[in-house]
């Protein structure tokens, strides 16, 4: 039953997370990047960013957090078996959304070096959270009192909360991009309107760490009542 609350209990961070983005996110800054002789097809979604946060950016936080639920679960797998790492290795990273995002233009060894770098994180979550899985408990921070300390448990959340560490720590390796076709998106004139590709990665970044912030805020306050 463990399993089952701490997955209940950290999706409800990640929808948290995927909401604030949202609100957080701004679509001139996103477009704004897209540079180019595009400004005709720039004016008319920056005239309607409502509807493209509606049919584009939410969208897009879904697939990220639907990304993050689904490799979580692989690491659960890890986390509550006996067997190595390696073992699950190659379907945590299948399900790794960095891992997707990674710039084509990137050497081999830098590829390597980075699958190492994403699947020693994924390897700490997993030996994180094996305590609270093998718990005796009904939710997330009940299961964490029982496995550490109120220290251990903010420094928990500290470290696997940090949802956009990868983008920190290597900025110039991830490439966030999205095709937009304005005939699909408006209708209309716009269909005469080329399509373009918006790189978001800097909007991403920015939008995620100041979500990510407020969900570190509330799981150490959440948690917290759990320890008084």
């Amino acid at each position: 039953m463990t399993r089952a609350a701490v997955r209940d209990g950290f999706e409800r961070y990640v929808n948290g997370l995927a909401s604030i983005t949202s609100d957080e996110f701004q679509v001139s800054r996103a477009l704004g990047s897209a540079g180019g002789p595009q400004g005709k097809v720039i004016d008319r979604l920056l005239s309607n960013s409502d509807l493209v946060k509606r049919k584009v950016v939410q969208p897009e936080l879904k697939e990220y957090r639907d990304a993050i639920l689904h490799q979580f679960d692989a690491v659960l797998d890890y986390a509550e078996s006996d067997e190595d790492f390696e073992r699950f290795a190659d379907e945590i990273i299948a399900r790794d959304l960095y891992w997707d995002a990674l710039r084509s233009d990137l050497t081999a060894d830098r590829r390597e070096q980075l699958r190492e770098t994403l699947l020693d994180r994924q390897r700490r979550m997993g030996d994180a959270v094996a305590p609270l899985v093998a718990a005796d408990a009904d939710s997330l921070w009940a299961a964490a009192t029982t496995a550490y300390d109120w220290s251990g448990t903010a420094d928990l959340i500290d470290a696997h909360f940090a949802f956009t560490e990868p983008l920190h720590a290597e900025p110039d390796a991830y490439e966030l991009t999205i095709r937009i076709d304005p005939g699909d998106l408006l209708g209309g004139l716009a269909r005469a309107l080329p399509s373009i590709t918006v790189d978001y990665t800097d909007e991403a970044r920015r939008a995620l760490t100041l979500a990510q912030q407020q969900v570190i805020e509330r799981a150490k306050q959440d948690a917290k009542t759990q320890f008084e």
